[in-house]
C-alpha cells in the first residue's frame, strides 16, 4: 500500500516551519522562515498556501492527505477559531476561523491545535513521554505554554484552552501580560518576559553586546549567574522562583507522573537550575508525591511541533487501528 503523507505547519512566535512528514513519521523536507511575524491572518494563510503549493510541485508523486497546523495560542475547538490572544505580533487574531481559511487556500482537510499541545503530542508518542500515561508538557521559548495528557489522551478542556500554563498567575504584582492580567508566568518566564526584566535593570544591560540575540542574551545571563556574577544572579533569582512555583502548582493540581520541559529557554533552565527546582519541590511537596514525579528534558528539539502537527493529521484522517506510531 502506498505510504501516506501530511503537510505539517508550526507557527512559532519568531519562526514558521512547514514540513512534509511520512506516515512512518519521518521528516522528508522542511522550510524555516521568519517572514511571517508581522503578517495579518489573511497574509499568513496566503503565505502558507504558496509554500504548500511549492511542496506539492516538488512531491507530485506522493499521496498527501491533509494539513496539520500548530497555532501559537489557544484554539477554540467548538468554533474552530482562535482566541483573542497569541504570541503573534499582529493584533487581529481574535476569532479567526483558521482551519477553514487554510482549507480554502490549500484544498486539503486541515486540522488545527495549540502548538504546545502538538509538541507535547510528539513527545508523548516519540520522545521523552513514551513510557508515561499521565504527564504534562511545558514549553518555554518566545512564550510559555503547555499540554496535559491523561491516560495518554490529550486533555483540551471544554473549549480547547486547557494547559495554558503561561497564564498561571505567579506574582499578583508582576508585569502586565498580553491577556490583560498581571504576573502571568509567561510575562515573567519566557523569552519576551525575561527580555523585559533585563530592560528594567540598566546594570544588567551592560553585560551584553548589541549583537546578542534574545536567546543568546538570556543563555549568557543564566551562565553568568551560575558563574557567580552578582548582577546576573539578582535578575535570575526571581526567574528560578517563578519556575519552581509553576512546577509546584502543576504537581498539586494534576499529580502527573512526569513533567517534560521543552523550548530553547526551557532546555537552558532545566540544564542549569533543575537541582534548585527539585530542592524547592522537596521542601514544599509530600515525599510520596515528589518521589513519583519525574522532571525531564524534551527529546525531539525543534522538530516536536512539526511531528505533532503531522500526528494530528494521521490521528484524525486514518483509521486508528491501521495507524501505528513508531
Amino acid at each position: 500500500m502506498k505510504e501516506k503523507h501530511a503537510l505539517a505547519i508550526d507557527i512559532g512566535g519568531t519562526k514558521l516551519r512547514i514540513g512534509l512528514v511520512s506516515e512512518s513519521l519521518k521528516l522528508i523536507d522542511l522550510l524555516i522562515t521568519q517572514e511571517h511575524q508581522f503578517f495579518s491572518p489573511q497574509q499568513l494563510v496566503h503565505f502558507m498556501g504558496e509554500n504548500i503549493r511549492n511542496f506539492m510541485n516538488r512531491y507530485q508523486t506522493l499521496e498527501i492527505i491533509g494539513v496539520g497546523v500548530g497555532y501559537p495560542g489557544p484554539f477554540n475547538h467548538r468554533e474552530k477559531s482562535t482566541f483573542s490572544y497569541s504570541n503573534l505580533r499582529d493584533r487581529n487574531w481574535e476569532r479567526v476561523p483558521l482551519s477553514e481559511m487554510i482549507a480554502k487556500e490549500t484544498n486539503f482537510p486541515v486540522f488545527v491545535d495549540n502548538d504546545a499541545n502538538l509538541a507535547g503530542l510528539a513527545e508523548l508518542h516519540l520522545g521523552a513521554g513514551k513510557n508515561f500515561s499521565n504527564l504534562v508538557y511545558i514549553t518555554i521559548s518566545t512564550g510559555t505554554g503547555g499540554a496535559i495528557f491523561i491516560n495518554r489522551q490529550l486533555y483540551r478542556g471544554f473549549l480547547g484552552s486547557a494547559g495554558e500554563f503561561g497564564h498561571m498567575i505567579v506574582d499578583l504584582n508582576g508585569l502586565k501580560c498580553k491577556c490583560g492580567n498581571r504576573g502571568c508566568l509567561m510575562s515573567l518566564l519566557s523569552g519576551l518576559g525575561i527580555e523585559k526584566l533585563i530592560e528594567q535593570e540598566p546594570s544588567c544591560q551592560m553585560l551584553f553586546s548589541d549583537d546578542d540575540r534574545r536567546l543568546d542574551c538570556i543563555r549568557k545571563l543564566i551562565e553568568l549567574s551560575v558563574e557567580g556574577n552578582s548582577i546576573a544572579k539578582e535578575v535570575v533569582k526571581p526567574i528560578i522562583d517563578y519556575f519552581s512555583v509553576a512546577f509546584l502548582n502543576i504537581i498539586h493540581i494534576l499529580n502527573p507522573e512526569a513533567i517534560i520541559v521543552g523550548g530553547g529557554l526551557g532546555k537552558a533552565l532545566i540544564q542549569f537550575f533543575l537541582p534548585a527546582v527539585k530542592q524547592y519541590l522537596n521542601e514544599n511537596l509530600p515525599k510520596e508525591v515528589i518521589n513519583q514525579t519525574q522532571i525531564l528534558e524534551a527529546k525531539l528539539g525543534d522538530q516536536n511541533g512539526i511531528l505533532g502537527s503531522a500526528i494530528l493529521v494521521f490521528e484524525n484522517f486514518l483509521d486508528h487501528h491501521s495507524f501505528r506510531f513508531c
